[in-house]
């Protein structure tokens, strides 16, 4: 593993050097983002938002190498961060449609962590932020984990 949050400290730096008010951050980690980068956000590479257009976001270099399908933005401008654990990429001002030419992939082509069907961060935020629903979380984290390996293949 390249990164496992080490380099949050340098996204921080980046952020404070070019006045950004908002950083869409793909993190390789389950932590709260804000504790390090005051105006991170949680960022999925796949599924960018309109809003994410011409912005500079933050990528761990798992990301891109293990987990999510973030290749797209290879071609983008971008800054290593952190010794390359990291890197920050200035998306264009028109985010082409998935599966399109220089877009994000297509949803049958993203990936997760541990083959699961959703971002399993959020799972994690939520549980670091309301410790009291952890049970409940749990409960139904493998429901839809094995609601998901009960659809037949593709």
């Amino acid at each position: 593993n390249v990164d496992w949050n080490q380099s949050l400290p340098e996204v921080r730096r980046f952020v404070e050097l070019h006045g950004l008010q908002r950083i869409p951050v793909d993190e390789y980690g389950f932590t709260n983002l804000t504790d390090t980068v005051p105006h991170a956000q949680l960022w999925n590479c796949q599924r960018p938002a309109a809003e994410d257009a011409g912005q500079w976001v933050a990528v761990s270099a798992d990301m891109i190498l293990d987990v999510h399908n973030c290749g797209w933005l290879l071609p983008y401008p971008h800054e290593s961060l952190a010794g390359g654990s990291m890197y920050a990429f200035h998306l264009p001002d028109s985010i082409p449609p998935a599966g399109e030419p220089g877009g994000p992939p297509l949803p049958v082509d993203t990936r997760e962590f541990f083959g699961y069907p959703q971002d399993v961060r959020l799972v994690f935020v939520s549980v670091l932020n309301n410790p009291e629903k952890i049970p409940e979380t749990i409960a139904n984290w493998q429901t839809q984990y094995q609601a998901s390996r009960q659809k037949p293949k593709k």
